[in-house]
Protein backbone atom coordinates (compact mmCIF):
# COMPACT_ATOMS: atom_id res chain seq x y z
CA UNK A 1 0.00 0.00 0.00
CA UNK A 2 1.50 3.44 -0.58
CA UNK A 3 0.27 7.15 -0.93
CA UNK A 4 -0.98 7.32 -4.59
CA UNK A 5 -2.79 4.51 -4.28
CA UNK A 6 -4.36 6.00 -0.99
CA UNK A 7 -4.57 9.58 -3.01
CA UNK A 8 -6.42 8.02 -5.49
CA UNK A 9 -9.00 6.18 -3.62
CA UNK A 10 -9.47 8.79 -1.17
CA UNK A 11 -10.22 11.64 -3.95
CA UNK A 12 -12.28 8.96 -5.88
CA UNK A 13 -14.67 8.37 -3.04
CA UNK A 14 -14.78 12.02 -3.19
CA UNK A 15 -15.71 12.59 -6.81
CA UNK A 16 -17.22 9.31 -7.50
CA UNK A 17 -16.12 10.21 -11.11
CA UNK A 18 -12.58 9.17 -12.95
CA UNK A 19 -12.21 11.81 -15.34
CA UNK A 20 -12.64 14.39 -12.01
CA UNK A 21 -10.23 12.24 -9.69
CA UNK A 22 -7.25 11.99 -12.73
CA UNK A 23 -7.98 15.92 -12.92
CA UNK A 24 -7.61 16.79 -9.35
CA UNK A 25 -4.23 14.46 -9.17
CA UNK A 26 -2.69 15.23 -12.67
CA UNK A 27 -3.22 11.37 -13.70
CA UNK A 28 -4.63 10.16 -17.01
CA UNK A 29 -7.59 8.06 -15.83
CA UNK A 30 -5.74 4.65 -16.78
CA UNK A 31 -3.51 5.43 -14.08
CA UNK A 32 -6.05 5.86 -11.56
CA UNK A 33 -7.79 3.07 -12.17
CA UNK A 34 -4.42 1.02 -12.14
CA UNK A 35 -4.05 2.42 -8.88
CA UNK A 36 -7.61 1.53 -7.23
CA UNK A 37 -7.15 -1.98 -8.71
CA UNK A 38 -3.96 -2.67 -7.13
CA UNK A 39 -5.04 -1.21 -3.84
CA UNK A 40 -8.01 -3.71 -3.85
CA UNK A 41 -5.88 -6.73 -5.12
CA UNK A 42 -3.70 -5.77 -1.99
CA UNK A 43 -6.40 -5.71 0.46
CA UNK A 44 -8.23 -8.44 -1.06
CA UNK A 45 -12.10 -6.62 -1.15
CA UNK A 46 -13.59 -4.26 -3.71
CA UNK A 47 -13.62 -0.99 -2.74
CA UNK A 48 -15.94 0.81 -5.29
CA UNK A 49 -18.92 -0.72 -7.33
CA UNK A 50 -18.67 0.60 -10.70
CA UNK A 51 -20.91 0.82 -14.00
CA UNK A 52 -20.75 2.08 -17.15
CA UNK A 53 -22.66 5.42 -15.66
CA UNK A 54 -21.79 5.45 -11.82
CA UNK A 55 -19.56 5.17 -9.01
CA UNK A 56 -20.03 4.27 -5.77
CA UNK A 57 -18.53 2.79 -2.87
CA UNK A 58 -18.91 -0.71 -1.08
CA UNK A 59 -19.49 -1.24 2.52
CA UNK A 60 -15.87 -2.24 2.84
CA UNK A 61 -15.01 1.02 1.03
CA UNK A 62 -17.42 3.25 2.87
CA UNK A 63 -15.25 1.91 5.89
CA UNK A 64 -11.51 1.92 4.54
CA UNK A 65 -12.29 5.38 4.09
CA UNK A 66 -11.91 6.74 7.13
CA UNK A 67 -9.12 4.77 7.78
CA UNK A 68 -7.51 6.16 4.40
CA UNK A 69 -7.80 10.11 5.02
CA UNK A 70 -6.47 8.91 8.49
CA UNK A 71 -2.98 8.08 7.09
CA UNK A 72 -2.87 10.38 4.58
CA UNK A 73 -3.09 13.00 7.07
CA UNK A 74 -0.20 11.41 8.82
CA UNK A 75 1.70 11.44 5.66
CA UNK A 76 0.96 15.26 4.94
CA UNK A 77 1.88 16.26 8.92
CA UNK A 78 5.05 14.08 9.05
CA UNK A 79 5.79 16.04 4.86
CA UNK A 80 4.92 19.82 6.76
CA UNK A 81 7.00 18.78 9.62
CA UNK A 82 10.37 17.72 7.67
CA UNK A 83 10.44 20.51 5.89
CA UNK A 84 10.25 22.70 8.35
CA UNK A 85 13.12 20.38 10.52
CA UNK A 86 15.86 22.34 9.29
CA UNK A 87 14.35 25.70 9.04
CA UNK A 88 14.04 25.79 12.93
CA UNK A 89 16.80 25.55 15.12
CA UNK A 90 16.33 22.36 17.02
CA UNK A 91 17.84 22.34 21.09
CA UNK A 92 17.77 18.78 22.31
CA UNK A 93 17.47 18.47 25.93
CA UNK A 94 19.22 15.46 27.27
CA UNK A 95 17.90 14.65 31.10
CA UNK A 96 19.49 11.59 33.30
CA UNK A 97 17.32 10.36 36.01
CA UNK A 98 17.79 7.66 38.03
CA UNK A 99 14.13 5.85 38.88
CA UNK A 100 11.16 5.33 36.29
CA UNK A 101 8.43 6.98 39.12
CA UNK A 102 10.65 10.73 38.24
CA UNK A 103 8.57 10.16 35.40
CA UNK A 104 5.77 11.87 36.12
CA UNK A 105 7.70 15.00 37.82
CA UNK A 106 10.21 14.70 34.77
CA UNK A 107 7.00 15.59 32.37
CA UNK A 108 5.51 18.13 34.75
CA UNK A 109 8.26 20.10 34.34
CA UNK A 110 8.46 20.22 30.79
CA UNK A 111 4.89 20.57 30.32
CA UNK A 112 5.15 24.39 30.40
CA UNK A 113 8.45 24.10 29.08
CA UNK A 114 7.82 22.68 25.64
CA UNK A 115 4.40 24.67 25.37
CA UNK A 116 6.39 28.23 24.93
CA UNK A 117 9.94 26.60 23.19
CA UNK A 118 8.12 23.99 20.41
CA UNK A 119 12.14 23.74 19.18
CA UNK A 120 13.43 21.96 22.36
CA UNK A 121 13.77 18.11 22.16
CA UNK A 122 13.85 16.25 25.40
CA UNK A 123 16.00 13.35 25.52
CA UNK A 124 15.53 10.94 28.73
CA UNK A 125 17.90 8.60 30.10
CA UNK A 126 17.41 6.36 32.91
CA UNK A 127 20.39 5.14 34.79
CA UNK A 128 21.85 4.90 38.30
CA UNK A 129 22.68 8.55 39.45
CA UNK A 130 26.62 7.88 39.31
CA UNK A 131 26.37 6.84 35.95
CA UNK A 132 24.30 9.75 34.75
CA UNK A 133 26.52 12.17 36.80
CA UNK A 134 29.54 10.75 34.57
CA UNK A 135 27.37 11.57 31.68
CA UNK A 136 27.10 14.44 32.66
CA UNK A 137 30.86 15.37 33.20
CA UNK A 138 31.63 14.54 30.12
CA UNK A 139 28.94 16.00 28.43
CA UNK A 140 26.85 13.10 27.23
CA UNK A 141 23.80 15.46 29.21
CA UNK A 142 22.99 18.70 29.99
CA UNK A 143 20.96 17.93 33.17
CA UNK A 144 20.64 14.75 35.99
CA UNK A 145 17.52 15.21 38.31
CA UNK A 146 16.84 13.25 41.66
CA UNK A 147 18.98 13.42 45.29
CA UNK A 148 21.72 14.93 46.02
CA UNK A 149 24.88 12.28 45.75
CA UNK A 150 27.50 13.21 48.98
CA UNK A 151 29.91 11.71 47.32
CA UNK A 152 30.08 13.51 44.02
CA UNK A 153 32.21 16.30 43.62
CA UNK A 154 33.12 18.24 40.57
CA UNK A 155 33.74 21.76 40.39
CA UNK A 156 32.52 22.46 36.95
CA UNK A 157 29.26 20.79 37.96
CA UNK A 158 26.03 22.60 40.08
CA UNK A 159 23.52 21.21 42.15
CA UNK A 160 20.50 23.58 41.91
CA UNK A 161 18.71 22.21 45.06
CA UNK A 162 14.75 22.00 44.87
CA UNK A 163 13.76 21.04 48.15
CA UNK A 164 14.56 19.00 51.12
CA UNK A 165 12.69 15.94 50.34
CA UNK A 166 11.41 13.93 53.54
CA UNK A 167 10.55 10.23 53.31
CA UNK A 168 7.31 8.55 53.41
CA UNK A 169 5.75 5.26 54.42
CA UNK A 170 4.15 3.59 51.64
CA UNK A 171 2.25 0.53 52.16
CA UNK A 172 -1.00 -1.95 50.96
CA UNK A 173 -3.97 -0.95 52.49
CA UNK A 174 -4.12 -4.13 54.00
CA UNK A 175 -0.95 -4.31 55.50
CA UNK A 176 -1.22 -4.64 59.37
CA UNK A 177 0.55 -1.24 60.27
CA UNK A 178 -2.06 0.37 57.94
CA UNK A 179 -5.24 -1.06 59.45
CA UNK A 180 -3.67 -0.11 63.16
CA UNK A 181 -3.27 3.51 61.83
CA UNK A 182 -6.55 3.29 60.34
CA UNK A 183 -8.14 2.42 63.26
CA UNK A 184 -6.63 4.54 65.54
CA UNK A 185 -6.95 7.27 63.20
CA UNK A 186 -3.03 7.96 63.13
CA UNK A 187 -1.90 10.27 60.27
CA UNK A 188 1.92 10.26 60.67
CA UNK A 189 4.09 6.57 61.84
CA UNK A 190 7.57 6.97 64.28
CA UNK A 191 10.11 4.72 63.85
CA UNK A 192 9.26 2.50 66.62
CA UNK A 193 5.36 2.15 64.52
CA UNK A 194 6.91 0.07 61.87
CA UNK A 195 9.75 -2.00 63.04
CA UNK A 196 8.27 -4.78 63.58
CA UNK A 197 7.74 -5.66 60.08
CA UNK A 198 9.20 -6.15 57.19
CA UNK A 199 10.85 -3.51 55.19
CA UNK A 200 11.72 -3.16 51.69
CA UNK A 201 14.82 -1.43 51.78
CA UNK A 202 15.54 1.13 48.38
CA UNK A 203 19.34 1.45 48.01
CA UNK A 204 21.02 1.11 44.77
CA UNK A 205 23.44 -1.18 43.54
CA UNK A 206 26.87 0.84 43.87
CA UNK A 207 25.78 2.01 47.38
CA UNK A 208 25.11 -1.30 48.66
CA UNK A 209 28.59 -2.58 49.88
CA UNK A 210 29.37 0.99 51.40
CA UNK A 211 26.63 1.06 53.47
CA UNK A 212 26.54 -2.33 54.99
CA UNK A 213 30.47 -2.13 55.06
CA UNK A 214 30.05 0.03 57.62
CA UNK A 215 27.35 -1.09 59.63
CA UNK A 216 25.02 1.79 59.19
CA UNK A 217 21.71 1.94 57.30
CA UNK A 218 20.37 5.08 55.25
CA UNK A 219 16.81 4.62 57.33
CA UNK A 220 16.48 2.14 60.38
CA UNK A 221 16.17 -1.10 59.67
CA UNK A 222 15.16 -3.94 61.47
CA UNK A 223 17.82 -6.69 60.77
CA UNK A 224 16.09 -9.81 62.78
CA UNK A 225 13.37 -9.87 59.94
CA UNK A 226 13.76 -11.26 56.74
CA UNK A 227 13.55 -7.61 54.83
CA UNK A 228 14.10 -7.57 50.69
CA UNK A 229 16.73 -4.86 49.16
CA UNK A 230 15.35 -3.26 46.00
CA UNK A 231 17.77 -1.56 43.15
CA UNK A 232 15.27 1.23 42.66
CA UNK A 233 12.43 2.78 44.28
CA UNK A 234 10.05 1.80 41.56
CA UNK A 235 10.78 -2.06 42.37
CA UNK A 236 10.46 -1.06 45.96
CA UNK A 237 6.74 0.59 45.43
CA UNK A 238 5.77 -2.34 43.48
CA UNK A 239 6.63 -4.88 46.15
CA UNK A 240 5.12 -2.84 48.58
CA UNK A 241 1.60 -2.52 46.48
CA UNK A 242 1.91 -6.35 46.42
CA UNK A 243 1.91 -6.64 50.06
CA UNK A 244 5.50 -7.76 50.35
CA UNK A 245 5.96 -5.15 53.28
CA UNK A 246 5.89 -1.25 53.72
CA UNK A 247 8.73 1.31 52.30
CA UNK A 248 10.09 4.28 53.47
CA UNK A 249 10.13 5.85 49.86
CA UNK A 250 11.07 9.94 48.49
CA UNK A 251 7.77 11.96 48.35
CA UNK A 252 8.93 12.98 44.69
CA UNK A 253 8.75 9.44 43.88
CA UNK A 254 5.66 7.71 45.53
CA UNK A 255 2.96 8.75 43.14
CA UNK A 256 -0.43 8.19 44.97
CA UNK A 257 -2.49 5.07 44.13
CA UNK A 258 -5.95 3.95 45.63
CA UNK A 259 -4.57 0.55 46.71
CA UNK A 260 -1.68 2.30 48.57
CA UNK A 261 -1.22 4.35 52.02
CA UNK A 262 1.44 6.81 52.20
CA UNK A 263 2.08 8.17 55.99
CA UNK A 264 4.92 10.82 56.82
CA UNK A 265 7.58 9.11 58.45
CA UNK A 266 8.20 11.94 62.07
CA UNK A 267 11.74 11.04 62.33
CA UNK A 268 12.61 11.37 58.60
CA UNK A 269 15.59 12.87 57.54
CA UNK A 270 15.07 16.01 54.60
CA UNK A 271 17.32 14.89 51.99
CA UNK A 272 17.80 17.48 48.74
CA UNK A 273 16.38 16.81 45.42
CA UNK A 274 17.40 19.28 42.81
CA UNK A 275 19.24 19.01 39.89
CA UNK A 276 22.78 18.65 38.06
CA UNK A 277 23.89 20.88 35.52
CA UNK A 278 27.62 22.16 34.41
CA UNK A 279 28.37 25.30 35.66
CA UNK A 280 28.78 27.61 32.72
CA UNK A 281 26.12 25.78 30.57
CA UNK A 282 22.43 27.53 32.35
CA UNK A 283 24.28 31.45 31.93
CA UNK A 284 22.47 31.86 29.17
CA UNK A 285 19.15 32.97 30.29
CA UNK A 286 17.64 31.56 26.68
CA UNK A 287 18.77 28.39 27.18
CA UNK A 288 17.19 24.65 27.36
CA UNK A 289 18.72 24.17 30.57
CA UNK A 290 17.99 27.75 32.00
CA UNK A 291 14.44 27.22 31.16
CA UNK A 292 14.22 23.73 32.57
CA UNK A 293 15.37 24.85 36.07
CA UNK A 294 12.70 27.71 36.19
CA UNK A 295 10.67 25.43 35.39
CA UNK A 296 11.18 23.12 38.03
CA UNK A 297 11.59 25.78 40.59
CA UNK A 298 8.19 27.39 40.05
CA UNK A 299 6.97 22.86 39.95
CA UNK A 300 8.49 22.04 43.61
CA UNK A 301 9.43 25.39 45.39
CA UNK A 302 6.60 26.42 47.81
Amino acid sequence: MNMQQLECFATLAKTLNYAKTAEQLSLSQPAVSRQIQSLETELNAKLFNRTTRSVSLTPVGFQFLDDAQQMLSLYYHSLEWISTFHQQKRTVLRIGYADSHANCLISKILTPVLAENTNIVPELTLDQTDANLHRLATNQLNLVIGMKDAKFQDDAIVFQKLCDDAFICVMNKQHPLAQKCKKRRQKSVSSADFWPYRQIIDIPPYLLKHVFSRGHHIVPVNDELDNILCATTSEAYNLALAGAGFSLIPSHLAPHHKELVFLPWQESPHAPMGIYYRQQSALDKNSAIYKFIGAAQNCILP
